[in-house]
């Protein structure tokens, strides 16, 4: 019997042991690929009686992953669930992504949190941990267990192998969650080598109308290396670096992003350009403040300057590359921010300097209604002797503070606009 043979019976008898639903970690990357593969090809094996419990396809998305893998796990998790749909596979395909106030820009150009580093690496639980956590919370609360099946494998490194080895249960395919004691980790490829995984994605064609194909040619321009077509024991395999957010600066460089450059992607130039100077210019005292965000004495988060200058760069970058990648919400939590710090700088007049308009448009009733009650309110308030622009700001900021989910600091946010006023001759 083939190792992949052995690896779907397992899979098979794994599923009908008992009832306890499945949550398969997808990246869209040759592991998760294989894995989710081998997971479909054993179901189809199985009579659809026995077809008994949910499986989760669960992707998470940071919001700040390479765009050019994005797309491409976008077009696929679409794929899985249609297809899964015309089988009447019991799968579900679900995407987390981190909470407004825990996202990447929010945090470093909305909070001043400097360029994550190995020390200080506040993006993983906001970003990865977080969210995927939330989901998992979610089905343990509706079925009470879960077992959650990752593509890891031991062949990935000694610390990797080290760390599934720690929590195996005695003499059972599955270990346990290190958080989360009602959740268990089922890792079927674990004893797969990098070459028969390549070789497997090679030969078995995705059952979700995809093309692994297209995956070898993104790890290919991923890498700048030649994923080899026919993989034995002396080729050596593609796809080492891996692919991740494309911001992060706990790695040296981001190999990944500089090769879909030099393979053809150059509109992604600019976003390799604004990783490499977060990465370069991090402890540099002049773009951090002289307090931590506590009020005690030390290099604080970055100065309103620097978070300018970073939200600039972003949204220059954004028009280049021709993607979002600042959401509306993310640029209103920023304003939102950047006045609870005190600071006059507004990211609206950023974000129109860079796209050069207001995105000016023909007002219909909701626009006209609105422009009416904004013309009442401006009159009350020069009847009183209130500053009417600080009226209207005060409002505005109110109705933009609904979107994040803590709103003890509208106090604040208040005394700040009166106090900026008051100080005014």
């Amino acid at each position: 019997m083939s190792i992949i043979s052995y690896i779907k019976e397992e899979i098979k008898d794994q599923y009908q042991i008992d009832n306890i639903p499945w949550i398969i970690g997808y990246s869209g990357g040759k592991d998760s690929s294989a894995l989710l593969q081998m997971v479909w090809y054993a179901m189809r094996e199985l009579p659809k009686e026995k077809w008994t419990k949910e499986i989760h396809v669960v992707c998470n998305d940071t919001l700040v992953e390479n765009p050019r893998v994005v797309q491409w796990i976008d077009k696929n998790l679409e794929r899985i669930q249609t297809a899964a749909k015309k089988e009447g596979l019991p799968i579900i395909v679900a995407k987390t992504t981190p909470e407004l106030e825990d996202s990447f820009w929010v945090n470093m150009i909305g909070k001043g949190y400097p360029a994550p580093n190995s020390s200080f690496r506040w993006c993983t639980d906001r970003l990865k941990i977080n969210p995927t956590t939330k989901y998992i919370k979610a089905q343990v609360a509706k079925k009470g267990e879960v077992i959650i099946l990752l593509g890891t494998r031991e062949d990935e490194s000694s610390t990797r192998k080290k760390s599934m080895q720690k929590f195996q249960i005695s003499n059972n395919r599955l270990r346990r969650h290190v958080e989360l004691n009602l959740a268990y980790i089922y890792s079927p490829l674990k004893n797969l080598s990098n070459n028969e995984l390549w070789q497997y994605l090679l030969q078995a064609p995705s059952p979700w109308n995809g093309t692994n194909r297209e995956l070898i040619t993104l790890y290919r321009n991923g890498t700048g290396d030649d994923c080899p077509l026919v993989i034995d024991t002396s080729t050596p395999s593609c796809g080492q670096s891996r692919f991740g957010c494309w911001v992060c600066t706990v790695v040296k460089k981001d190999k990944s992003m500089e090769a879909l450059i030099e393979n053809g992607e150059e509109r992604f130039e600019p976003l390799l350009n604004l990783r490499d100077w977060l990465s370069e210019n991090r402890d540099k005292p002049e773009f951090r403040q002289l307090k931590l965000r506590s009020g005690a004495d030390g290099k604080g988060p970055y100065n309103i300057e620097t978070r300018a200058y970073i939200l600039k760069k972003l949204l220059e970058a954004q028009k280049v590359v021709g993607e979002k990648m600042l959401s509306t919400q993310e640029l209103k939590a920023i304003q939102v921010l950047w006045q609870l710090d005190g600071f006059a700088t507004n990211a609206y007049e950023i974000y129109y300097q860079v796209y050069e308009n207001k995105n000016e448009y023909n007002m219909n009733k909701k626009d006209l209604l609105k422009q009416s009650q904004l013309s009442q309110l401006s009159e009350i308030c020069h009847a009183h002797g209130i500053n009417a622009e600080k009226m209207l700001n005060l409002v505005k900021n109110e109705k933009d503070k609904r979107l994040m989910r803590k709103r003890g600091n509208m106090q604040k946010l208040i005394d700040n606009i009166i106090t900026e006023e008051i100080k005014k001759p």
